[in-house]
Order: C-alpha cells, then sequence, then structure tokens
C-alpha cells in the first residue's frame, strides 16, 4: 500500500538520508552531529506546525520518498495570495523510475487545492520534469561582474553593518518592498534572526528608517592566496534610488581589497550603473561582448484557474476590454483541466458567459502569461497558443503585457 503522509519523529533520519543520496553536494563537510542536528531541527519545526511542514513517501510502511512544503504569502499584481512551494524532493535511490515524485507531486497539488491556494511554485531540478506537470517557466535572473572602480562614487551618509538590533527594521523594509513588487514572498522575523548570522548585512538608514540593504560574503579567488577575493551579493533590496546610489557607493569604496562585485539579481539594466558594462569574461559573440549571464530558475504554476481569476478581480490588465474563453490543457490536475470564460471589464476580470475569442492553450503557458513573464505574441508566434480569431492577436498582447515583470527571491 502506497501512502504519503506527515513525518513523525523516527522518520527524519531516514529524510536525511534520502535527501544527501539524492543530492550528493549536500554531503560536503556534513559531519554526523551535523547530520543529527539537521533531522533535530526538522522535527522540531514540524512540531510548530508552522508554514514548512515534512512529508515522507510509504509503501508497506517503508519510507521511498520526501519532500517539503512551504506556505507563502504572495504578491501577485498587487495582491496578497496564498501560495504553495515545494522542495528537496527526494526518492530512495534503488526505487527510482517508480513514479514515487510524480505520486508525491499529486499529493502536493491536492493540499494546497484543499488549502484554497490557486498558485504553487518550485526550484526545479529539471524544467523539462516539471513543464510535464504544468510549470510554466519563470523570469530569468542575472549575475553581474563588475569591477568595483566601475561603480558609480558618491554619498554613504546613512550607510553602516546592521545586527540584531536592526533585524526588525530589516524585516519591514523587505515586507514594504513585497508589497510593492509582483511576484515577490513576504518573510518573517525569524528569516532575518538567520540572515544577519548569515552574510555580512550593509543598509543604508534614513532616519530610523532602514530603507535598503545588501546581503553579502566574500568569496576568495584562489585558496591559497589570501588577498584576492569578490563580493558576492545574494540580497539586494532598496526602496528608492537614494537607497540603491548610497549601496553601490559603499561598494565602490571597497576596490582596494575586492577584485569583482558580484551581483544576482532580476534587473536587465544593471549595466547601466557600471561604467564599463562587460563582465570579467572574455567571451564574445557577433562583436558583442558579454555583459552577463542568465539563467531560468523558478517556476510557476496555476492550481486553480477560477480561484486565480476571482482573486484578481480587483487589478486591471492593462485597461483592455475584451472577453475571453480560455481553453486550457491540464493533465496532471484534473480539477483545473478545462475552459473558463473571463470578461475583461476596463482590463479587470469578471468570470462570465459568451466570448469574442477562444484562447487555447497549455496551463504552463498560461502560467507564465498570466505572471507576466512572457507576452501574449511571443507564445503566439512560437506557436504555443492558438485562437479562434487572430484579430485579436494585437489586444490579447496589450492585456496580458506586464511593465513590472515578476520577482521571486526566495530560497527553499
Amino acid at each position: 500500500m502506497n501512502l504519503v503522509r506527515l513525518l513523525e519523529p523516527d522518520d527524519f533520519k531516514t529524510y536525511v538520508r534520502l535527501s544527501l543520496e539524492a543530492y550528493p553536494a549536500m554531503i560536503t563537510g556534513l559531519t554526523p552531529e551535523k547530520e543529527e542536528g539537521w533531522a533535530k531541527r526538522m522535527q522540531e519545526r514540524q512540531a510548530e506546525k508552522g508554514d514548512i511542514q515534512y512529508y515522507g513517501y510509504f509503501r508497506d510502511d517503508e519510507m521511498l520518498g520526501a519532500m517539503r512544503t512551504h506556505t507563502f504569502k504572495m504578491n501577485i499584481h498587487g495582491v496578497d495570495m496564498l501560495a504553495g512551494g515545494v522542495g528537496n524532493i527526494c526518492v530512495d535511490l534503488t526505487h527510482k523510475k517508480e513514479h514515487i515524485a510524480k505520486e508525491m507531486m499529486e499529493y502536493y497539488h491536492k493540499l494546497y487545492w484543499e488549502m484554497g491556494a490557486p498558485f504553487v511554485l518550485l526550484w526545479p531540478f529539471r524544467h523539462d520534469f516539471y513543464r510535464k506537470m504544468g510549470y510554466g517557466y519563470g523570469r530569468k535572473y542575472n549575475k553581474y561582474s563588475y569591477k568595483p572602480c566601475d561603480l558609480p562614487r558618491g554619498s554613504r551618509l546613512g550607510v553602516g553593518f546592521m545586527g540584531e538590533d536592526d533585524v526588525d527594521a530589516l524585516l519591514e523594509c523587505y515586507n514594504r518592498y513585497v508589497s510593492a513588487s509582483h511576484g515577490m514572498i513576504y518573510k518573517k522575523r525569524g528569516f532575518f534572526e538567520r540572515f544577519i548570522n548569515t552574510y555580512k548585512v550593509v543598509g543604508y538608514r534614513n532616519g530610523d528608517r532602514v530603507e535598503g540593504f545588501i546581503g553579502f560574503n566574500f568569496k576568495k579567488l584562489y585558496p591559497e592566496h589570501p588577498l584576492m577575493q569578490n563580493i558576492e551579493i545574494e540580497y539586494m533590496v532598496y526602496e528608492n534610488p537614494r537607497a540603491l546610489s548610497r549601496l553601490l557607493a559603499f561598494l565602490q569604496t571597497q576596490l582596494d581589497q575586492v577584485n569583482r562585485v558580484i551581483f544576482q539579481t532580476f534587473d536587465d539594466d544593471l549595466h547601466y550603473v557600471s561604467h564599463d558594462p562587460r563582465n570579467e569574461s572574455v567571451h564574445i559573440f557577433f562583436i558583442n561582448q558579454e555583459s552577463n549571464v542568465q539563467g531560468v530558475g523558478i517556476m510557476y504554476r496555476i492550481l486553480d484557474k477560477e480561484r486565480f481569476f476571482k482573486q484578481l478581480a480587483d487589478h486591471s490588465f492593462n485597461g483592455e476590454s475584451v472577453r475571453v474563453k480560455f481553453d486550457v490543457s491540464d493533465t496532471f490536475v484534473p480539477e483545473n483541466n478545462g475552459p473558463i470564460t473571463v470578461h475583461f471589464i476596463d482590463g479587470k476580470p469578471v468570470l462570465g458567459e459568451g466570448y469574442d475569442v477562444e484562447v487555447s492553450l497549455n496551463i504552463e503557458h498560461l502560467s507564465s502569461l498570466m505572471m507576466g513573464v512572457v507576452d501574449f505574441k511571443k507564445l503566439w508566434t512560437y506557436g504555443l497558443v492558438k485562437l479562434s480569431n487572430e484579430f485579436y492577436v494585437e489586444q490579447l498582447d496589450r492585456l496580458f503585457h506586464c511593465r513590472y515583470k515578476p520577482e521571486t527571491v526566495e530560497e527553499f
């Protein structure tokens, strides 16, 4: 008999073993004492019955797989929406290709459907694997590498290191940014309690209010060379141009000790802040020199399209008025499969009957489209959507165009 259920205290050692076998890179530097501590922390978190929970896949009482679920409050087009996340999906190496991961994902979708979440997301180990389960691509992520001397000089007034006394101010700054940024996920205080011990955190304070910060670490270029290092920024949040300029000025002054500043960000235009837009690579193609590298990471999925549109009732899709019948193919979540008709009235969606144009597409493409990751005309050009009347291509492109594409800075 196959069963997916919450882990019990005695299950966590097996969970750790399955995780380490599935993700061998995690083994580096992990002593038996650290493994035991990891299992204990997960068990304590499970007992709290909070936003993170652990599930196992059991066959005849033997645990053959596991996963970790996350419950989020996420800003989607200015609406705070319940969303689910899943991570650390692992399967016993001797039971691969037995559909264990598939059955766990089905359980995960059912769990969040019953919780009322219209939306779920994940970080894929293989995009093609999860695309088959209805997950659409998220926005490309950028990695820039600039010399400190090429960053702009300026005032550093209000810039300083953040410590334990700044946890609440950092949390407030971050969540204000989330409330103004489509695709972001709200944090809780515990994150920043860990954050200040994981990263070096430098912030910009305007009076009593933190309005921007960076979380970074130093990384040696060569193990045997103590004087050559980079700054690697994993979190950069700023609420206004002044906060950004003060933080960049701080980074510019590190030129005597730092070779490169590495930015990881959704910002497609960050090369404008550097006097030299090129990174350290000598890669060149058709007289274009490399400025940054990009990767496709997070994936999005509309789990319940009816709930999704209903919760976006106050969001205007660019003021357009048109009645659209979406014929949606969702083979992985049968309850979400089939047509839905949405009347966009001055951009605001209302479920209705009767339509001007029928749009046929898979759920993964609807998910990316509704998040504003890709424009409608691109999907149509690539043959990923079909229309009953191509007269509406331009209007549908205007309807779904997203001026501010999603940012989802979340580790899970």
